[in-house]
């Protein structure tokens, strides 16, 4: 990646957090809000892959856990951002080409961070599981809500770059000098080449 793509991803990773903050938390909606974060690093590791979705995940939770209305353990918004856009990327190819496949993704990593969440607190000593539950479905739902309009403008955004020439996990194979990595042999053990 180069310089000004990391800069622009560093830039375009702090409005996220300054809209998450300034925006949604202000909107006082019942048990949970929408997690704006979460949307945008999963659709990271929708149009990228699950390296660059675990990289805006933990950039961006990082972030989150030392801006200043933080209540919570330094690390733990990094350890979920990154874990969700891990697991983003990892089925990032069956939820290509459908429409409602990425919104449940998201809403289901929405539903399981809170308990994520939790049970990083009971790792650190401040467990608290009550409403638990009733906050993962108010944030699966607010968060699945939010999905539709986030996850396009994320994909165009970094859709751009692919347009420019920067490599992406889908154009990876049509660099000049990348072969395929894997071959199958009649053996049927892999080699590298």
């Amino acid at each position: 990646m180069r310089l000004t793509g990391f800069l622009a991803m560093i830039c375009g990773l702090a409005l996220v957090l300054a809209l998450q903050d300034a925006l949604l938390s202000a909107v006082h909606l019942p048990l949970a809000a929408p997690d704006l974060l979460l949307a945008v690093v999963a659709a990271i590791g929708f149009a990228r892959g699950a390296r660059s979705g675990l990289l805006a995940g933990f950039l961006l939770g990082l972030a989150a856990d030392v801006s200043p209305p933080a209540a919570h353990a330094i690390g733990s918004q990094a350890f979920v951002l990154c874990l969700s856009g891990y697991l983003a990327g990892q089925v990032a190819g069956a939820v290509q080409g459908t429409v409602v496949r990425p919104i449940l993704v998201v809403a289901c990593l929405a539903a399981i961070s809170p308990a994520l969440y939790a049970g990083l607190e009971f790792a650190v000593g401040n467990a608290q599981f009550h409403g638990v539950p009733a906050a993962a479905a108010a944030s699966a739902l607010y968060t699945g809500l939010l999905a539709p309009f986030v996850i396009p403008v994320v994909g165009f955004v970094l859709g751009r770059g692919e347009s420019r020439g920067l490599p992406t996990q889908r154009s990876h194979s049509r660099l000049p000098g990348v072969k395929t990595l894997n071959r199958r042999t009649s053996a049927g053990s892999t080699q590298v080449l």
